[in-house]
């Protein structure tokens, strides 16, 4: 695992080339402590930083072809790449290491972009090829491995973190659309980046530069077309050959690896499938709270007693949001997820004993397990004139109250409702939220088009299918994939995903919705797969979910915090807000429990901290930023 960078720029100097791609990879060694490799040409530079996994001696990168006349730097692991060594040196392709980068560049040669197609697992990479004077640069299927690129016209710059393209001393201008979705979205959707002109590459996306222009274009759609016709034993029987095989090849590693244990269906599935694996006890790892209603732990020390795992956990506490400026720094853009916070400490505390963990993240979306899912099949069924009185009844219930969201969105057709249900702040408050000039920026711009989009390019799917669809294109891309690599490469520590292994993924969303949703079960068929594997009771309680109590947080010590951040004279002079909606937000979820706006305080604080840090001090450095040592609690 690692982080790379790079940039393509004719008119650079040599030593500023050598200056620039070297202060790139430092800035983020976190990803990569381990070792840095740089290659520079005539116009030319790539770098990385390495976090060594696998042929700990030999893989150090940039990698070549034969005759050096093509080179790669690479971040992911590429589970296959044992079959497709074989494959290759079958066809004539001469390997000096025995790391899986090097099968990459001998699949591009083989291949040509459509080596991107042979592989199975995570990336992102930049192959250069000297000859033809041309960068391919892919991102993996679903996303899991970061790629930003800033692109003027003539200069190409790009690495795994936005920060590494910042160091080229681009303009630090504020895109203001892609503000305005994040306060919708908690994050900032792809392709845009909170900085203009800096962009995502989408997943399962490769970008080409040939002859002075570059072109993006998808390799990889996942569809979910019930094109599949088995029955449930065959389904069951085939998810669970897929899965087993998914974590197996996961465990494919040369350092010390271990899991995350949330206690749910699916972290205590792939742990005890890695039990039934190894020969000696998972090591796992497993955060909570002092608030017992949004904890896990109780759940994940049942699981960790029964698969006998060398269990270890932690209790996040209110304030240990001390780490949030770190953070700011560390994301690169706001992110508005307050799960965040767990995750980068359950990052911190898996990174003392191991190098590597396996999550359980892609369950929900690729198995059918969120709440809407259920709740919008069952809406489905509602009379339509129904609805609209049950919506048109929560114009009677004060902003916030609890309800009142779900009862209006009823209003709505099935899209529009799914994406207004995501929203933090009341309906309408745009204009009265932000300040007059500000919403001059943005008035014409809608930013429930972005998921609105998504749910129009498959009017065919049912309810159920719509929503993964959309789910796994949009929120696991832009959040949960983001924060889960945000928080563990801050930490140096690998995470693998087998519940979203291409193979498994394929399979699975080619099945009826009812083996997703059945007769109100959600995840019908990865508890089927499950009922042989871990505890009966695991499978029966409760969705939990990985919520974190800020609401009651910003009712007490956090809320006098949230007032001197968001309330701040240099807070007030950036212009973007109205003061007074500000404060009236903040008083109003303090004053009464018959509102909530935790996550939009949530998102608002971290949208401040990241104009800190990246607007305020724009050269400063992570280890510039004041550290938050561990409370050994647990």
């Amino acid at each position: 695992m690692c982080g790379i960078a790079g940039f393509i720029d004719t008119q650079v100097s040599l030593n500023r080339a050598e200056q620039l791609i070297d202060t790139m990879c430092k800035v983020i060694r976190h990803r990569g402590p381990d070792d840095q490799g740089v290659w520079i040409g005539d116009g030319v530079a790539l770098g990385m930083r390495r976090l060594s996994i696998i042929d700990l001696s030999g893989g150090n990168q940039p990698i070549f072809n034969e005759d050096r006349s093509i080179l790669i730097v690479f971040n992911g692991e590429i589970y296959n790449y044992l079959e497709l060594r074989k494959e290759l040196q079958e066809c004539g392709h001469h390997f000096t290491t025995n790391c899986d980068t090097e099968a990459i560049i001998h699949a591009y040669e083989e291949y040509g972009d459509d080596c991107v197609k042979h592989l199975r697992g995570m990336f992102t990479f930049a192959i250069w090829d000297r000859k033809r004077q041309r960068l391919l640069a892919a991102r993996d299927r679903f996303g899991k491995k970061p790629l930003n690129y800033y692109w003027d016209g003539h200069r190409l710059i790009f690495g795994s973190e936005i920060k590494s393209i910042l160091e080229a001393g681009i303009p630090r201008e504020i895109n203001h659309i892609a503000l305005d979705e994040y306060l919708v979205y908690r994050c900032v959707p792809t392709p845009n980046t909170l900085f203009k002109n800096v962009m995502k590459l989408p997943a399962a996306h490769i970008l080409i530069y040939e002859g002075g222009q570059i072109s993006t274009k998808r390799y990889w759609e996942l569809p979910f077309t019930p094109t599949c016709q088995d029955d449930e034993a065959t389904a069951v029987e085939h998810t669970l050959a897929l899965l087993q095989d998914a974590v197996k090849v996961r465990l494919m590693s040369d350092v010390p690896l271990g899991a995350f244990l949330s206690g749910g269906v699916d972290s205590s599935l792939i742990v005890g499938l890695m039990s039934q694996m190894m020969s000696r006890p998972v090591k796992t790892f497993s955060i909570g709270f002092e608030e017992d209603a949004y904890s896990e732990l109780p759940y994940a020390r049942q699981i960790a007693k029964h698969f006998g795992t060398d269990h270890h956990e932690f209790v996040v506490q209110p304030e240990l949001v001390a780490v949030l400026p770190q953070l700011a720094w560390a994301y690169d853009e706001p992110f508005g997820d307050a799960s965040m916070l767990p995750t980068y400490y359950v990052s911190k505390l898996a990174r003392e004993h191991v190098t590597v963990v396996l999550t359980g993240d892609g369950g929900d979306e690729i198995f059918g397990g969120y709440m809407h899912y259920k709740r919008e099949s069952s809406l489905s069924h509602i009379p339509a004139f129904m609805r609209f009185l049950l919506g048109y009844g929560s114009l009677l219930m004060p902003n916030g109250m609890r309800g009142k969201k779900r009862l209006h969105n009823m209003l709505y057709d099935h899209a529009t409702r799914c994406v207004h249900s995501i929203t933090l702040f009341p309906d309408g408050s745009r204009p009265s939220m932000y300040s007059p000039d500000y919403f001059a920026h943005v008035c014409d711009h809608d930013p429930f088009e972005r998921q609105l989009s998504e749910y129009r390019k498959v009017p065919h799917l049912d309810v159920t299918k719509r929503m993964q669809y959309v789910d796994a294109r949009v929120y696991l891309a832009d959040d949960i994939l983001v924060k889960v690599d945000k928080a563990s490469m801050f930490n140096s520590l690998e995470t693998r995903t087998p519940l979203l292994d291409q193979h498994l993924v394929e399979y699975v969303s080619s099945l009826p919705s009812t083996m997703h949703l059945h007769n109100g079960v959600l995840k019908y068929l990865l508890k089927k797969v499950a009922a042989g594997v871990v505890p009966a009771e695991t499978l029966t309680r409760p969705k939990h979910g990985f919520s974190v109590p800020i609401k009651q947080w910003f009712r007490g010590d956090l809320n006098a915090y949230a007032h001197e951040l968001l309330d701040a004279p240099r807070a007030r002079q950036r212009g973007i807000f109205n003061p007074q909606y500000i404060r009236n937000l903040l008083n109003a979820h303090a004053s009464t429990k018959l509102v909530n706006y935790s996550e939009a305080i949530w998102a608002l604080v971290c949208l401040e901290l990241w104009f800190q840090a990246y607007m305020d001090e724009p050269t400063l450095h992570s280890e510039q930023i004041p550290r938050v040592e561990m409370l050994r609690n647990h």
